[in-house]
């Protein structure tokens, strides 16, 4: 080229016409034709890129170098090209305008010259160089970006992944980006348009426009694009992938100014490709996206909202965001399906279409004709992969369709262990499924573990069905999964439980599927009664109780229809079903009946461990329902069973409950010493096994149980210190059942005594928190009723309506421990509220329900209103001997912090008779005993009634 210093030696032919660059010369048959020296500048760049869109700054600059020029000397100079140039055989110009960008010599062209053989360039078929228009990418710069750094060095990039991720997306975009580096530019050419390897390089090379007389397509490629420069895209080479590799593995060595990026769901596995596996786009897992802007920070949000505003102007709110993010959940990022399912919205709302989409994929159906059929809808393109597969590969896909999560090559191994393959063929055929991205592979600590997309499994169980193998694959992955849960059962025992549950809580999803089939439409009882014991290790472990509950009962029906049943299996099941008795919204005699069964089921067949969960189990629901004295007794019997066998770790679980009971009766000195001892004993939590072998870790239960002693004690110091531990210890072993008991029995009651309204509210917040995670209906009235408490701690009168629905709750549940003292709290907020007689009646109340379950711990509370009652009834001899017998009462039992608000009210009861020495000699010992470290209304009040006491400055 002239004016760039380079001598061309090529003469372009097209038509009757002949143009030498070189020359500056155009011919005419014979007859030379005069242009001027700008209109030749700019037919030689045209003519030298045949077929591509050629821009307008390209052109001036390589017309009028180092001249700034107004853009319509370009158009004066093309109109002059093409009044003197030829039509085409539709009668077009050679030279054809790109609206916005640029021309295009789309006239046939030959060319001569050099050491090329003889070549042409058929520019009028060439329009596939076009890059193809696509939707604006969402989600995927930073990918873009990467494999535009790799080509340089790589040369050859293979962008990998599922059907319908988004793989020719990201090539296009790579293209496009890279325009500007390619001086001959970029060349798309769609592979999927065949089916027969043989047509590749002739679609290579009629998609760069080349044709010719050489019988060897490939070489005429090589010698066509000798002294380009040039991107090449490859799409879609999964169906042709051993012909496209050796063609790019050929081009790339041949051609060094070619580079190649090609798409494909599995690698070309050329000795010159790099590799990128494409992951689908980020989406909310289930605790993310809960509102907008949430939401919008996933691409797959992103895509599934700009697509549909582009549609219809939607705009993503608080409500539809979590609506949302499932869809882009269901569908696992997969960009065609999020653009599928996002093209229906115009007609459905968000809530519907994820309704049909959790059902099926079959709404996946895109509504542009111009879609590729294999696009038209997501089955389709999982069909295409589908059918490249080999006859064992197909097989093996639709057994692994019985996976609901992640599973190892051994699973593989063990599920497929009758389908008529050898190990090692079944080993070859996963790795295949996943080199060809119909399974996706991710390596954890020890192995690589395998998952199939929610789409990819579906379209898989749809074929399974239709084979006819569906029962055996079921089958087979039920036992599979009774082999290895029975096996976990063994481990639970003695292994970590970080380790154990890191094990087996990802198999969650795959029991209850088995179980689902095997108690069933499977109707194979045995195996899924058996599974479902098997399980019940990993259901405490992991708080699903409801789940449990549900599985559990269900099995226990099976039973029946069991010739026999195993006693061991009845028996952990009859107790597992007593378990989630006692934390059901009511107690009543059947857990008791359960518990007695199981118990003695435990003794028929001599299993101790049993015997001791049995006990103690009854012995937690005896207290829960204010049976304490019954409790105390069960649990010295478990604690003598424990003793004769050794179980030194099931005698503190029995002794932390038989303290609390100790609590419970009113013995709080005791309790909170004992516990102490206790605590101090197991002060470890390192690695601990089997946390739930008793519903609750050892760890945390202790430090409830002594927290809410120590507060009620005086101890403000090692209570908190104790709650704090319960706390956090529950919350990193991500145990929601330890934690909900922490929550309820000592951080809410605590927060309450402290007056911190603040700190009542997020507790109440965790423990809802928990209970929306996982079915511990227990508690839901105690969340209720703190809520409550909370409402009218700030003067909101609902407060105490609150509070009194939630007793009523309680007692309705049978749930009466507690309740005395709940009644009493009730009582001393509706007098706050002028409600005089609901406050008579609920201390009332409270004083019956001690009475009858025996329950002292809170009694000089229940005093301290009544004197307040009777204040209000003006007769103040009588509230003097209440709070005297209240402050003697929790002097006797321990209950200092009790003592410390019973005095502190007989204090303000004997100023008001101008007795202010006698007051200060009650309060100033019992104060004395409580420092300020800690922030809490009792005491400050305390202290301050008795430095104006001492000063004489109290108000009138």
């Amino acid at each position: 080229m002239e004016r760039s210093g380079k001598s061309d030696g090529k003469t372009y032919c097209f038509g009757d016409y002949r143009f030498i660059p070189d020359r500056q010369l155009l011919m005419f048959r014979d007859k030379p034709l005069r242009l001027g020296s700008r209109a030749v500048d700019l037919l030689h760049l045209l003519v030298s890129h045949p077929g591509e869109v050629v821009g307008k700054d390209k052109l001036m600059s390589f017309a009028w170098p180092d001249t700034f020029v107004h853009e319509s000397n370009l158009k004066v100079n093309i109109a002059a090209l093409r009044r003197a140039l030829p039509r085409t055989a539709s009668g077009l110009s050679c030279i054809a305008t790109v609206a916005g960008r640029g021309y295009r010599f789309v006239a046939p062209l030959r060319i001569y010259g050099g050491d090329q053989p003889h070549l042409s360039f058929d520019a009028a078929n060439a329009f596939i160089r076009e890059l193809p228009r696509l939707p604006q990418l969402v989600g995927r710069h930073d990918v873009v970006a990467e494999l535009a750094a790799r080509l340089p060095e790589s040369r050859l990039v293979t962008v990998v992944g599922p059907a319908g991720v988004g793989k020719t997306t990201v090539a296009v975009a790579t293209a496009k980006s890279l325009l500007d580096n390619y001086r001959d530019g970029v060349c798309f050419v769609d592979l999927a348009v065949i089916g027969d390897p043989q047509l590749v390089e002739v679609t290579i090379a009629t998609s760069l426009g080349i044709g010719g007389r050489s019988a060897n397509t490939l070489a005429g490629i090589v010698e066509a694009l000798r002294s380009h420069e040039m991107l090449l895209v490859l799409d879609n080479c999964e169906h042709v992938l051993s012909t496209a590799s050796a063609i790019a593995e050929h081009l790339t060595l041949a051609l060094p100014g070619l580079h190649i990026i090609a798409t494909s769901r599995e690698p070309l596995r050329s000795r010159s490709e790099s590799v990128y596996r494409l992951s689908p786009l980020p989406y909310p897992d289930e605790h993310r996206g809960e509102n907008r802007a949430d939401a919008l920070t996933f691409p797959a949000v992103q895509l599934f909202v700009q697509r549909v505003n582009e549609a219809c102007g939607y705009q993503l709110n608080d409500a539809d965001a979590p609506v949302v993010a499932a869809i882009c959940r269901r569908l696992d990022g997969i960009a065609l399906a999020i653009e599928l399912a996002a093209s229906r919205l115009p007609l459905l709302k968000p809530t519907t279409l994820l309704v049909l989409l959790e059902h099926s994929f079959e709404p996946l159906v895109a509504s542009s004709a111009g879609t590729p059929p294999r696009h038209q809808t997501l089955l389709a393109t999982l069909e295409w992969s589908y059918q490249l597969l080999s006859k064992d590969e197909a097989k093996l896909l639709r057994f692994l369709s019985v996976f609901s999560a992640s599973f190892s090559l051994s699973d593989v191994i063990a599920v497929a262990d009758h389908i008529g393959l050898a190990i090692e063929e079944v080993a070859a055929c996963t790795q295949n499924l996943a080199a060809k991205s119909l399974l996706s592979a991710t390596r954890d600590v020890e192995e690589l573990r395998y998952r199939l997309l929610d789409s990819t499994r579906s379209f898989a169980a749809e074929q399974l069905a239709r084979s006819g193998e569906a029962a055996n694959a079921r089958s087979s992955h039920a036992r599979f999964l009774l082999r290895l849960f029975e096996q976990a059962e063994a481990e639970w025992l003695w292994k970590p439980r970080s380790e154990w549950t890191a094990c087996y809580a990802p198999r969650t999803n795959d029991l209850r599927k088995a179980i689902d089939w095997t108690l069933g439409d499977g109707a194979q009882p045995e195996v899924g009664v058996r599974l479902t014991a098997a399980a019940i290790p990993l259901w405490d472990e992991l708080s699903t109780v409801a789940e449990s509950r549900q599985c559990v009962e269900r099995a226990l029906k099976s039973t029946e229809a069991l010739s026999r049943c195993d006693p061991a299996i009845k028996m952990k099941l009859i107790a597992s079903n007593a378990s989630g008795l006692n934390f059901s919204d009511h107690l009543g005699p059947e857990a008791d009946a359960a518990w007695a069964e199981a118990n003695r089921l435990a003794r028929e067949i001599g299993n101790v461990d049993y015997q001791l969960r049995t006990l103690w189990g009854l012995g937690i629901l005896q207290s829960f329902t204010g049976r304490h004295k019954q409790a105390i007794a069960t649990l010295e019997q478990f604690a003598k069973l424990a003793g004769g066998d050794d179980e030194r770790l099931a005698i503190v679980e029995g002794e932390r409950v038989r303290l609390t009971a100790v609590f419970y009766r009113g013995d709080i000195g005791r309790a909170h010493s004992d516990l102490k001892r206790l605590a101090r004993d197991n002060a470890t939590t390192a690695k601990r096994s089997a946390v739930a072998r008793f519903q609750m870790d050892r760890f945390v239960s202790i430090r409830v149980a002594l927290a809410m002693t120590a507060w009620v004690a005086g101890d403000r110091g090692e209570a908190t210190t104790a709650l704090t531990d319960a706390l956090d210890h529950s919350v990193a072993l991500n145990h929601t059942v330890s934690h909900s008991n922490a929550l309820a029995q000592a951080a809410l009651p605590i927060a309450f005594w402290s007056g911190d309204t603040e700190i009542v509210r997020l507790h109440a917040a965790a423990l809802a928190r928990n209970l929306t995670l996982r079915e511990i209906a227990i508690w839901r009235p105690v969340c209720l009723f703190y809520r409550g408490v909370a409402g009218s701690m700030e003067g909101d009168p609902e407060g105490v309506d609150t509070m009194h629905l939630a007793i009523d709750q309680l007692v309705a549940n049978n749930f009466l421990v507690r309740v005395p003292f709940y009644l009493a709290t009730l009582a001393e907020a509706a007098l706050r509220d002028g409600r005089i007689a609901l406050a008579r009646d609920s201390l009332s109340a409270a004083f019956d329900h001690a009475d009858r379950q025996g329950e002292d711990w809170s009694r000089p509370e229940l005093l301290r209103v009544r004197a307040t009652l009777q204040r209000l009834d003006s007769d103040l001899s009588g509230a003097s001997e209440t709070l005297l017998l209240a402050a003697e009462t929790a002097r006797e039992s321990g209950a200092l912090f009790f003592r410390l608000r019973a005095s502190t009210a007989l204090a303000e009861l004997w100023l008001e008779a101008d007795r202010r020495e006698a007051a200060a000699e009650l309060l100033s010992p019992v104060c004395a005993e409580f420092d300020d470290v800690l922030p809490c209304v009792t005491v400050v009040k305390a202290r301050q009634l008795l430095e104006a006491l001492r000063q004489n400055t109290y108000p009138d």
